[in-house]
This record gives C-alpha cells, sequence and structure tokens, in this order.
C-alpha cells in the first residue's frame, strides 16, 4: 500500500482549529483564582485573629504591670507580672515566641499625660508591652492557601508566604481627668448625703463602696458622682430623687492612696526626716514672722534663721504663745495628761491656765503634732498646714459651732490652701470647714447640718477619708480648681494610652 502525502495547507487549518488543552490553561487558571479567593478569606481571618489575639494580650499585660505600679510594687514586680500575662494568654509552647528580646519588649517607664509621650524624666507610671509574630522573633504567621497561590502564579512573586505582626499596649498610673482631688468628696467607705445640698460644675464625689442620697441634692452640668457599681446607688443617682444626677453619675474604679502612708510621708516631710519638696513648696510665698512670742518663752530666737525650720514645743508651751509666728513649722508634742491642742478660746467661760490666745487666730504655719486637735468657736485657721498623728477610738478632731478653716467663699488662691490631717475621725459642725481647705482623714468625717436655714457655701472644699463620709443637709459646693499641692493625695487611675509613636503593624514578608 502506497504513503498517502500530506496536505500542508489541511494539516495548517487543523492546528489553527484545535482546542485539544484549552482545559487545562483554563482549569489552572481557576484553580488559581480559587485559592486567591480562599486565600483572603482564610488567611486574612487567620490573620485578623492574631492580630486581635496579639494586642488585646499586649493589653492586659501592661495592665498587669501597672497595677503592681499602683500597688506600691517596683520596676521588677511590674515586669514579672507582664511576662506572666503574657504566657498565661498566650503560652509559648502553643504560640510560639513573641518576643525580639523580653527585657527590652516590656517596659517599665514613665508616660506624660500631658505630652502623651513615653521616656523622659519622671516616676514610673507606665509599662508598654510589644509582642510580635515576625522575623524579629523568628515566628511570622504563615500563611495556607495564599502560600499556594503564590507558588502557582506565574507572574512575578507577591511574598504571600507568611505575615510579619507587630503591636504594642501600653497602660499607665495617671491622675483623673474628670475629678481634681482638692474639689471634692472622696470616701474609701460609703458616701453618705441627707438633702438639699447642691454642687456645683466640676465637683465631684466618689466612694469606693456606695454613694447614698436619698433626695433632692442638686447636680449641675459637669459634676461628678462615681463608685465602682452604680447599682450601689439603689436608684437614687436619678433626676427623679436628685436633679442632675442622672449625667452625673458613672462607674468608676480609683486608685486611692493609703491615707495613714500619705499621712506620714507628709509628717516626715515637714520635720525633716523625708523629701522635703512638700514642706518647701508650702513655705515657698510665706513670710518669716515676727519671734518675739517664742523668746518671750524663753526660746533661744538667733537660731532661727530660715522659714519652715522646726521649732519643738511643748503642747503648754504651744497654747502659751500671745501669737503664732508665721513661716516656721512647730512640732507639738503632748505628755502626760495632756492629749489635746486648744485653738481658739477654751469652751465656756472658764479660761484654761496658761492660755495665751495665740491659737485663736492661726495663720501661715505648719502644726505637727501627737496630740488631738480641738477648735474653739472664735478659733480661726488660714493658709495652714495642720497634722495630728493621734490614733484614737474616738475622734481625734473636733470643732465648736463658728470655728473656721479656710477662706471666705470664692477666694481660691492657691498658697492660702489650708490642709488637715488625721489618722482618727473627724467630727465637726457644718461652718468649721470653710473654702480653699482639705481635710485629709484616716478615718470617718463626719458633717454636720447648718443650725440656721440658710446654707453654708464651700469653694474647693475636699474631703478625703479611709471610712465614711458623712454630709448633712444645707450645704452648697463649688470648685476652686486648684492642682494637688501633696498636701492632698492625687487621684489616680489605670488607664490604656495610645502615646506619640504607638505601633500597629502587619507587613507580609517572603521566605528566602
Amino acid at each position: 500500500m502506497g504513503s498517502r502525502a500530506i496536505n500542508p495547507s489541511r494539516t495548517s487549518r487543523r492546528i489553527l482549529h484545535q482546542e485539544d488543552g484549552a482545559g487545562s490553561v483554563f482549569g489552572i487558571f481557576a484553580v488559581v483564582m480559587i485559592l486567591l479567593l480562599g486565600g483572603v478569606a482564610l488567611d486574612a481571618t487567620n490573620l485578623w485573629r492574631y492580630q486581635q489575639m496579639l494586642k488585646q494580650t499586649a493589653d492586659v499585660a501592661a495592665h498587669a504591670g501597672t497595677v503592681q505600679l499602683a500597688s506600691g510594687g517596683d520596676a521588677t514586680n511590674a515586669y514579672n507580672a507582664a511576662f506572666a500575662l503574657v504566657e498565661a494568654n498566650m503560652p509559648q509552647s502553643w504560640y510560639g515566641n513573641l518576643f525580639a528580646n523580653p527585657q527590652a519588649d516590656i517596659e517599665v517607664v514613665h508616660y506624660d499625660p500631658d505630652t502623651d509621650l513615653l521616656g523622659g524624666s519622671g516616676p514610673l507610671n507606665a509599662v508598654a508591652v510589644t509582642l510580635r509574630r515576625d522575623g524579629d522573633s523568628g515566628n511570622p504567621v504563615p500563611t495556607y492557601l495564599l502560600r499556594i497561590a503564590d507558588i502557582m502564579n506565574m507572574g512575578d512573586s507577591t511574598d504571600l508566604s507568611q505575615w510579619n505582626v507587630k503591636t504594642r499596649g501600653v497602660a499607665a498610673f495617671v491622675g483623673t481627668k474628670k475629678c481634681v482631688s482638692t474639689d471634692g468628696l472622696y470616701a474609701q467607705g460609703e458616701l453618705s448625703l441627707t438633702s438639699s445640698s447642691d454642687f456645683g460644675p466640676g465637683y465631684c464625689l466618689h466612694s469606693q463602696e456606695k454613694v447614698w442620697m436619698p433626695q433632692q441634692n442638686a447636680f449641675a452640668k459637669g459634676t461628678g458622682i462615681s463608685m465602682p457599681n452604680l447599682d450601689n446607688c439603689k436608684g437614687k443617682c436619678d433626676d427623679a430623687a436628685n436633679p442632675g444626677a442622672t449625667s452625673a453619675s458613672f462607674e468608676r474604679n480609683l486608685i486611692m492612696p493609703n491615707l495613714s502612708d500619705h499621712i506620714a510621708s507628709v509628717e516626715q516631710a515637714f520635720l525633716g526626716t523625708g523629701d522635703s519638696a512638700i514642706r518647701d513648696s508650702f513655705f515657698r510665698d510665706k513670710t518669716l514672722g515676727d519671734l518675739s512670742p517664742l523668746a518671750a518663752i524663753g526660746m533661744n530666737t538667733g537660731s532661727i534663721t530660715q522659714k519652715g525650720q522646726r521649732i519643738n514645743l511643748s503642747q503648754s508651751d504651744f497654747e502659751s504663745l500671745t501669737v503664732i509666728p508665721s513661716g516656721l513649722t512647730y512640732n507639738v508634742s503632748c505628755s502626760g495628761g495632756a492629749k489635746s491642742i486648744q485653738f481658739g478660746s477654751p469652751k465656756g467661760n472658764t479660761k484654761k491656765s496658761g492660755f495665751g490666745g495665740g491659737t485663736i487666730d492661726v495663720s501661715d504655719v505648719a502644726v505637727v503634732t501627737n496630740c488631738a486637735l480641738d477648735f474653739g468657736s472664735d478659733a480661726k485657721v488660714a493658709a495652714s498646714m495642720i497634722l495630728t498623728t493621734l490614733e484614737s477610738s474616738n475622734a481625734s478632731i473636733t470643732a465648736s459651732s463658728g470655728a473656721t478653716v479656710g477662706t471666705a467663699t470664692g477666694v481660691c488662691n492657691a498658697s492660702e490652701q489650708s490642709v488637715i490631717l488625721g489618722k482618727s475621725d473627724m467630727n465637726v459642725p457644718a461652718d468649721f470647714a470653710g473654702s480653699n481647705v482639705g481635710f485629709v482623714i484616716d478615718g470617718d468625717i463626719h458633717l454636720s447640718a447648718s443650725s440656721s436655714s440658710s446654707a453654708i457655701n464651700h469653694s474647693g472644699l475636699s474631703l478625703h477619708a479611709s471610712g465614711e463620709i458623712k454630709v448633712a443637709a444645707n450645704h452648697t459646693f463649688d470648685p476652686c480648681s486648684n492642682p494637688p499641692s501633696g498636701l492632698i493625695p492625687a487621684l489616680k487611675v489605670i488607664r490604656h494610652v495610645v502615646p506619640t509613636g504607638n505601633f500597629f503593624v502587619t507587613a507580609s514578608t517572603s521566605v528566602n
């Protein structure tokens, strides 16, 4: 049989119209597209999952470290707490290494809320935790379907084989933004109001337990009523019971200082055994007064040359002064049967033996004593710091109606602020607490009702108690907005912050 001749033109036409293999090309393209779409769904979801886990873990670890700082711990305590929380939430045995270097990625630093910056000089009040799954930790987030699609892609490489993820959480122990410690009633126990008291904008009430106010207390716009759980207000944080209370109320857990420790640190500052910055600030704008009353009781005044200098006196010598010279710190001791210092005239018409009258009008001095404080009806105290260390089951600070501490209503000069500190309860009449004055009491504070039908007005009054605060009816409270001086404890919270330069980084990377 002879061979058949091949027609070149017919063969060319057949090749041009041949469709064998077209389905394979289309199939490969379809598989790549399916893998890309599936990769976007699967791998992007996996990436988002790790982003959220790293961010949440960094935040809670930073918070745990900052709790240690707020509780008086040091940098090592803060670091250990943060590291432990990372391991508890994302154990290395399961999630791999999350640090480039733990000592560098967990930072205990200073945060300045005014500049919104980390670092610099200042107390350690913040913890920053950086967590990562990237090349620096040797543990990037792998992709699955996107990796296969990348391999099958016939064009340029898209580097979708794995992801770098890095984030930082920062928590700081800083002052409150809404309330100022010099304008408010702050109780670690219950805060109890009766009725008919008015609170101006910027004035705050806080209790770590509950605020109880039956009815008819009025709150202007901008006031604050806070406690950890508003349910403890028992329906009284409501306009129907107390006008303005609905918008003023919010939940907050303040980090309130140990008042016994605070009082001890103030005592040490004024007696020269601690940080003198508080004492120096207090006396900065004060002048050294005429020392002749001290010479009159036999003191050698030639050695008294500096403002704030410590003068040691017995209770009887202090009460015998005809004038209390300004600009000095008086360390007054009670011994024997003496238990209290009499400010103002003694009660009744009986003149106290040796009473010189100097304690009737006291101004621009600091007094530190182990005696109780008793303020007579004509006692006037201004621009002074008085601290009693007496610890007693009875009130160590008492007063008669008519005695006053502080300035006239509306006088808010920070240099004229008075502060009374004590380690036992304070029971005083309504008119005792004037304006521009703070009371720091390691115990309970009871402020009675006005004896007249008119309200008692207070500007810049702050009450801080480790126990309860009870305020009877007929008071008005307005702020002075003075910054804390160190004599009055600052109110702080633990807050998550986003300082300048904070980051949340996600990027793809290739494996070479």
